[in-house]
């Protein structure tokens, strides 16, 4: 793998409609960011890359802007993972507490870890998470640091997020044949939520709903843990096709005057007003009324918010949920998507930006999960700094004492 400088690190969102690269720099802990781009994408369906080259072809236009804005030059980056391929689930493991004086040590949380992620699979899939849920000895819940406790059995709780591995090549491929490396793999709802979510909302509970162009994705986290995942196959990609086939206009055309007229419902709209669209395929220009397009958006939209409740409800968390839902995603920009939602499933809502001071081009959920990308990947070369330090402690111990 190529180096990178220690206190550069780049995120890769690939999503359907669109790739955006951030790049940022470490200082003293805190992240700065540099630079960023987004540019239109190709060969992606659904959240996942359907054609190699399209696909690469536009990473690598995505990471040179980037990199041109950042005025740096990267080579491996945290890159996003979605599509409908994606599942979660629950598993636990529990162990006996090994020293003699039953305090609680880096191995046991280890070998806890070990077994909590140790799950039968197909040959297909593989595990690209194991986030912890939930700390118990002895009985005793809601411990978050297990290290220096005593008791005798170690329980941990875990959500396990398990992904196609051909999916996974697919995308590694993708940006080696763009000439960078992945750093690693970042579930897209995961990463959207680090960068879009306060502390107190992921204890009390919330829902992230991150609306991309192809799929939303579906995070509920409490007590500070994910506790349950899932993809929906509707984002604004059928928004626009909806657009198009309605008004008999192209999706070019269409994704135009979304984002121009749009709103999510008729509610919203102060009059009721004529738009002017361009037929396909040179038939001449026409008007329609604004009412008739956000009739199209608002049902769509509705669809989406019934889709969501209803895995709300089979998840179990909905009565649990009691910091509402946090929408983000370039779609979550929808005028009155806000309102909609909370009609729709009874929560309080909001829209959620990065929680990063950086200029006002960063500050838009459209690159939520970018930024949350550089933070999981600034997260992880942590805890893998961390564990180095403590084996280093454990075999100098070893040495000494034989």
């Amino acid at each position: 793998m190529k180096q990178q400088k220690k206190n550069l690190i780049a995120g890769l969102d690939i999503g359907t409609s669109k790739i955006s690269t951030i790049v940022g720099r470490i200082t003293d802990g805190r992240l700065n960011i540099l630079g960023s781009s987004i540019t239109v994408s190709e060969g992606v369906t659904k959240g996942v890359i359907t054609n190699i080259d399209k696909a690469s072809s536009r990473i690598k236009k995505a990471i040179k802007k980037a990199e041109l804005d950042a005025g740096r030059k990267i080579n491996t980056l945290w890159v996003s993972i979605a599509g409908a391929h994606i599942q979660g689930s629950d598993n636990q493991s529990f162990v006996s507490i090994s020293g003699t004086d039953k305090i609680v040590t880096a191995k046991d949380v280890e070998e806890a870890l070990k077994k909590a992620s140790s799950i039968a699979l197909p040959q297909d899939r593989e595990v690209i998470h194991v986030l912890t849920q939930d700390w118990i000895i002895d009985g005793q819940d809601q411990i978050k640091e297990p290290v220096g406790m005593r008791g005798a059995h170690l329980q941990l709780k875990v959500h396990l997020v398990t992904a196609s591995s051909g999916c996974c090549r697919n995308i590694e491929e993708s940006v080696r044949n763009a000439g960078y490396d992945v750093e690693g793999l970042a579930l897209q709802p995961l990463a959207s939520g680090m960068s879009t979510l306060s502390p107190q909302e992921q204890d009390l509970g919330v829902v992230l709903l991150d609306i991309g162009g192809g799929t939303t994705d579906l995070a509920i986290f409490l007590r500070e843990g994910l506790r349950f995942t899932r993809v929906i196959a509707v984002g604004g990609t059928h928004i626009t096709n909806d657009i198009a086939v309605g008004l008999h206009i192209s999706r070019e055309k269409a994704e135009e005057i979304k984002i121009r007229y749009g709103t999510s419902s008729v509610e919203y709209l102060d009059k009721d007003e004529y738009i002017e669209v361009e037929g396909v395929a040179g038939r001449g220009r026409y008007q329609v009324k604004r009412s008739t397009l956000v009739e199209i958006i608002q049902l769509r939209i509705e669809e989406l918010f019934e889709l969501v409740d209803l895995q709300l409800r089979s998840s179990g968390y909905k009565g649990l949920i009691t910091a509402g839902v946090v929408l983000t995603g370039g779609c979550s920009l929808l005028p009155g998507i806000k309102e909609k939602a909370e009609e729709k499933l009874g929560l309080p809502a909001r829209i959620g930006y990065p929680r990063v001071s950086s200029s006002a081009k960063i500050f838009n959920p459209a690159y939520a999960t970018g930024v949350g990308l550089l933070l999981w990947g600034m997260k992880t070369r942590q805890e893998l700094a961390l564990k180095k330090r403590l084996d280093v402690r454990i075999k100098e111990w070893l040495k000494d004492f034989f």
